[in-house]
């Protein structure tokens, strides 16, 4: 019984020295996030953020809010807002909130046409669900060595991403076919140009080119045309792309938690990132079918890792 009485003392005492060593932690005021919606991944991307903060930084009050009815009182008093989703950083940047904003879950076009942005990004940051062209390429690299021929539809909202795709494609001696794709009849016409001769076909988080209107056709034209699609999601994969590059919701909070800490530590925001954390997915019968060897996703995924300097 004593040493039961003991050991729930000692930790009692470890437990306020934190909240001690962490300052104004326990009275500072919350940590606000605002979510797009309460299902899907932006309930695993939430779920995700608490868990680490909770074990990381225990004394750190969190309240979550939907972004339907939040009004800028609401945000008062708080440290830090997170938000997750696109709806939800909308919400927020249109509140012009002083405090730091961290925004997840949305692509860097989104993120590029937020109202209200300050001029200097000490007070808003993001980590974006674009996985960066170096990363793209050198999976391509990687996981097809003998394909010199890469293919690009360009729509409104992946212009500076291609631009950087293309560069280091050319950079690394691989041919680069592109075409823009202006509205729904161009897609079409695009594809037959671009996989004229067979193709890695690198489908990007674009709506207006990739979306779940035109996957089918743009999988089915590329199969046709022998071409091989890295595609940004694991849907993607099981919908008949060769090979997926992704961030999983529970990694993107994971790492929003990281930064959330440092920033209740007292450091500034970084500058918007893409995620750090990702995955690779492969679709074996679509490789049979093609024709084409390819390592497991894990082994891809982790050599990968080991390159950009991950254990």
């Amino acid at each position: 019984m004593h040493a039961a009485l003991r050991l729930f003392l000692c930790r009692l005492v470890a437990s306020l020295a934190l909240g001690a060593m962490a300052g104004p932690g326990w009275a500072a005021p919350p940590l606000i996030i605002v979510n797009s919606s309460s299902d899907g991944a932006y309930a695993e991307a939430s779920a995700a953020l608490r868990s680490q903060l909770q074990r990381t930084m225990p004394w750190v009050e969190i309240e979550e809010q939907g972004w339907e009815e939040l009004a800028a009182q609401r945000l008062e008093g708080s440290r830090m807002i997170v938000t997750i989703g696109t709806q939800a950083a909308r919400v927020v940047a249109g509140l012009s909130p002083r405090q730091p904003v961290l925004h997840t879950l949305l692509p860097s076009s989104a993120y590029s046409r937020l109202p209200n942005m300050p001029k200097s990004g000490a007070t808003v940051s993001a980590i974006l669900l674009d996985q960066p062209a170096e990363r793209q390429i050198a999976l391509i690299r990687l996981a097809l060595p003998d394909w010199k021929r890469i293919a690009l539809l360009t729509g409104s909202d992946s212009e500076a991403l291609n631009l950087r795709l293309g560069e280091l494609a050319r950079e690394r001696q691989l041919e680069v076919r592109e075409a823009n794709v202006t509205a729904d009849r161009d897609l079409y016409p695009a594809l037959q140009r671009v996989l004229a001769e067979p193709a890695v076909l690198i489908a990007s988080p674009d709506a207006q080119v990739f979306n779940s209107f035109t996957v089918q056709n743009v999988l089915l034209t590329a199969y046709r045309h022998r071409s091989p699609v890295v595609g940004f999601s694991s849907a993607y994969v099981r919908a008949g792309a060769l090979l997926g590059l992704y961030s999983t919701p529970e990694q993107i909070g994971q790492q929003a938690a990281e930064t959330v800490q440092k920033v209740l530590s007292g450091e500034t925001l970084p500058p918007p990132r893409p995620p750090r954390q990702f995955e690779v997915a492969v679709n074996t019968n679509v490789a049979r079918s093609l024709g084409i060897q390819l390592d497991s996703a894990e082994r891809l995924g982790n050599e990968l890792a080991r390159r950009e300097g991950r254990p």
